[in-house]
C-alpha cells in the first residue's frame, strides 16, 4: 500500500470527522475506533469524488460493506481508480 495514497486517505477521513486529530493509521476501524456513522460515511464519499476525479463514481454501498479500516479503504480506493482509468482508456480507443 502506498503511504502517500494512505496519508491522503487518512486526511480525508480526518476531514469527515471533522475533529482534525489524525487517525491511528492504516489499521484505525472507520465505525469502532474511529467513530464513523453513516452520515460521516457519505461525506467521505462526497469529498473524495470531489477531490479525487481519478476514482469516478463511489459505490455508497461498496463503501459500507468495504471498508473495515483506513487500509481496506485505501485499497477500494486504489482499485475504483484502476477501474475507472481502464473505462476511460477504453472509452478513448473506441471513440
Amino acid at each position: 500500500m502506498s503511504e502517500l495514497l494512505l496519508d491522503r486517505i487518512a486526511d480525508d477521513v480526518v476531514a469527515a470527522l471533522e475533529t482534525g486529530l489524525p487517525p491511528a493509521g492504516g489499521h484505525s476501524r472507520l465505525y469502532e475506533d474511529l467513530g464513523f456513522d453513516s452520515l460521516m460515511l457519505i461525506e467521505l464519499v462526497h469529498r473524495l469524488q470531489e477531490r479525487r476525479p481519478a476514482l469516478g463514481q463511489l459505490s455508497l454501498s461498496d463503501m459500507a460493506n468495504g471498508t473495515e479500516d483506513i487500509g481496506s479503504l485505501t485499497d477500494l480506493l486504489r482499485s475504483a481508480a484502476e477501474e475507472h482509468a481502464g473505462s476511460t482508456r477504453a472509452e478513448g480507443d473506441t471513440a
